[in-house]
Parts: C-alpha cells; structure tokens; sequence
C-alpha cells in the first residue's frame, strides 16, 4: 500500500511543481526542509533538547495556534517548540511573529525518507497537528518511534467528510495510531468518529481561533497609527475585502464602482490570502479604471482608490480601520477564511455561502445577527450599500459580533488541559 501512497504522492508533485513556478509559489527557500533537510541553524537551536512538534499548516492555524504555543513554552521549558508550516505565508509568520518562541521549519513531504529524516531531526517527545492534517506517512513514522499524536483544532469539513469515506477501511486504521483527536465541535466528532477514530480519544474542546482573534487584537492606538500611515482620513469609510481568492476580487470591485458615486469617501482595501496575486489584483483594479497603491508604500502613494494589502500579518490592522469586512474564500468553492480577526474587532462581517472550513464559527454569527451571508457575488453591490445607508445597525451588528467572539473564549485552556497528561508522560519518560 505504501508504494502506491507514495507514487501519487510523487505523481501530485509532478503536476504541483510546473503551477506552482508558474504561479511563483516556487522555489522558495524552504524547499530543502521540505526533503527533510534541515539548516544548521534549526539543528543548533534542537542540540541536547527534546522537542514538542507542532505542525500549523498555513497563516490562519498558525496565528491559530500563537496562544496555545506561548502557555506550552511557560508549562514545558525544557523542550524546544518546533512550529512546521508548509505555505510561506505561514513560515513568514512563523519567523518574525514567534521568532523567540519556536524553531520555524517546513513540513516534511509525506515520503517515508523524508519523514525519518524530519524526526531525527526534530527528536520530538509529541506530535500535535492542527486540523485536519492527517500525514499518513508522518502519523505511521511518528506513531512506530512511540511518540503520542494529538490532532488539535481538529474539522472535517463536508467535502473532507465525502472524500474520507472513500477510503474509510484505511483512514480507519490510521485513525486508530492517533492518541487524541480534540474537536472544534460535535459535528466534527461525529464524523471523525464515523471515519474510525477510537470513542474513548475525542474530545470537543471548541476552536483555538475564537482565543486567538482576541490575542491578535491590535491596540486602538496602533490602528489610528495605521490610518495614518497609508493616508486615511477621519470621514473616509472603508470596505475591507480580507483573504481574498481568484475570482473574488473582481466581484469586490463591480461592487464597489457601483458604489462610488452615492459614496464619495468610500475606499477598498483588497487582501489576497496570497501575495504572489498582488501583481494580478494590481491589474484587475486598473483595468476596472480605478488607482491602485500597495499599502506597503502608506501615504506617500498619495489619495488612493483601492489599497492593496501586500505584507504578510497586518491584516487585523487594516480591519480595525474597516467599515465593512468582506471574508474571502467564500464566493468560490473553498470553504471560507476566519473571519474572527475581524469580528473581535466589534466589526461588520460579510462573508458568502462556501464556509465549511469555518461552519460552526459561521454559524454562530450568523444566529446571533452578527454577520451577514451572500448567496452569489450579485447580491454584493446591494448588500454593502444596506450596511452603508444604515449605520446605526451596522456598528450594533459589529457589536454584537465582539460580543459573540468573546463569549467562545477558551478553548486554548480546555486544550491545555486535555494535553496534560500525554505532555506530563511524556515529561517523566526519559
């Protein structure tokens, strides 16, 4: 079985690789980690230390994942944090933001050499994986060293759901080398439960996100800094379109032009979930017959149109300038970003039908009015002038929206404490 896991694994890459270059997601310096090669600068920082692993596979689990990482680095000083990643939007993060608290590396390829190498590496005492990243090869290696797997923050979405069940007499058998599966909600736990996941490892335990949209807050004085910075003014309202996906941008901007006119001081900000579209959201705004600036370049671009996000991690500074939140990942098939970051900010969110990476969360905000759904991007240009024309709800909309992400919190100490006691076996182990 192995063999054919890993020729489709070589068969993906050999289709990944040539989009990816052409998309300039590659290369990029990681690439070697991803073989399982490992500079010596990670090395250093592992010698005479045992590690605990934590694997956050992009920006969103990684920002995710910040506080549970920081109380774990208080509760186990003597292991070093190794935080993987495999976008470079989340090693980005990982590098500036956590820099004096974890190794950052990239994650291994589900290869059998690529694995071993990792753990040697790594010498890890736990395994954590955030989600629904279930590496056969990683869970198989890790699990024969007799190292304890958590799978954290963990969902299954719809379409994970269709797919898993495919090959469910497997995915069983893997399932069952994974020593605790801590769900966001209880339609996860059936389902990781349907798929074979023994009854007595899975616990609900909530989603890290709704703690750490609150840790992630910027402060009110580092938001006016921003406006200042790229050239806001007091009276200018602000459509802010956060992670943005091909396809999406274009119905943000038809939405906006048919705005313009009945408001003068209304400005887009679009931010592409990744920053190698910056060039092509750059196009699509001036075709539109709009002034586009990257935000990187601030006030000194001058009065702008549309602000193109173009640096990693500043987006919660750009939804605290928001009058409206628009969520990506939602128009198109792909299941949703978080739309916490803003909500926590008592801001306005609107996202649209495809949220299965974030339903519970969405369906929260949406029972307590505190978001509002799109069922096409065609219904864009209506719905934002309603929360325009009408102020007074749409700041008690954001409001209630703070309230509900406040209300969730915990989820990071209810995790913490279902780690103990694997973290504390691990500890007395020698």
């Amino acid at each position: 079985m192995w063999w054919l896991y890993e020729l489709l694994i070589l068969i993906g890459l050999l289709v990944y690789i040539p989009r990816a270059i052409w998309r300039r997601r590659l290369p990029h310096r990681g690439w070697s980690m991803r073989l399982g090669r490992y500079p010596r600068s990670v090395v250093e920082s592992l010698r005479g230390r045992r590690s605990l692993w934590v694997h956050a596979v992009s920006v969103g689990e990684v920002l995710a994942v910040q506080p549970l990482l920081h109380r774990l680095a208080q509760a186990y000083p003597e292991n070093q944090l190794v935080l993987s990643t495999i976008t470079p939007g989340g090693f980005a993060i990982a590098s500036t933001q956590l820099a004096t608290l974890v190794t950052p590396v990239y994650f291994p390829l589900d290869l059998r050499p690529c694995v071993r190498r990792a753990l040697d590496t790594f010498q890890p005492r736990i395994l954590l994986l955030m989600e629904s990243e279930l590496w056969p090869a990683v869970i198989h290696a890790t699990s024969s060293r007799h190292m304890p797997i958590v799978v954290m923050n963990g969902r299954i979405s719809s379409r994970a759901f269709k797919r898993y069940h495919l090959m469910q007499p497997w995915l069983g058998r893997l399932l069952k080398r994974v020593d605790l599966f801590l769900m966001q909600s209880q339609m996860d736990v059936d389902r990781i439960l349907q798929l074979g996941a023994p009854t007595d490892r899975v616990k609900v335990v909530g989603s890290l996100k709704w703690d750490a949209s609150i840790g992630s807050r910027p402060s009110a004085e580092a938001i006016q800094a921003t406006a200042a910075q790229v050239g806001l003014g007091a009276y200018d309202r602000v459509l802010v379109a956060g992670s943005t996906h091909r396809g999406e941008e274009a119905e943000v901007l038809r939405a906006f032009l048919a705005l313009r006119g009945s408001y003068e001081t209304l400005r887009l900000m679009l931010a592409p979930r990744h920053l190698e579209r910056v060039a092509e959201v750059e196009s699509l705004v001036r075709q539109a017959g709009l002034k586009a600036v990257r935000l990187s370049h601030g006030a000194n671009a001058g009065r702008w149109e549309v602000g193109i996000v173009d640096t990693y991690g500043r987006l919660p500074y750009y939804y605290g300038l928001a009058t409206i939140v628009f969520i990506g990942g939602s128009l198109i098939p792909h299941g949703g970003q978080n739309p916490l970051e803003a909500t926590s900010l008592g801001k306005p969110v609107v996202f649209g039908s495809s949220m299965e990476n974030f339903q519970s969360i969405a369906h929260q905000l949406l029972a307590h009015h505190a978001a509002r759904q799109l069922t096409s991007g065609e219904e864009a240009t209506a719905l934002f002038n309603e929360l325009l024309a009408n102020p007074t709800e749409t700041q008690a909309m954001g409001r209630r929206a703070q309230e509900v992400t406040e209300r969730f919190q915990g989820a990071t100490q209810r995790t913490l404490d279902a780690l103990k006691p694997l973290l504390n076996q691990q500890r007395a182990s020698p």
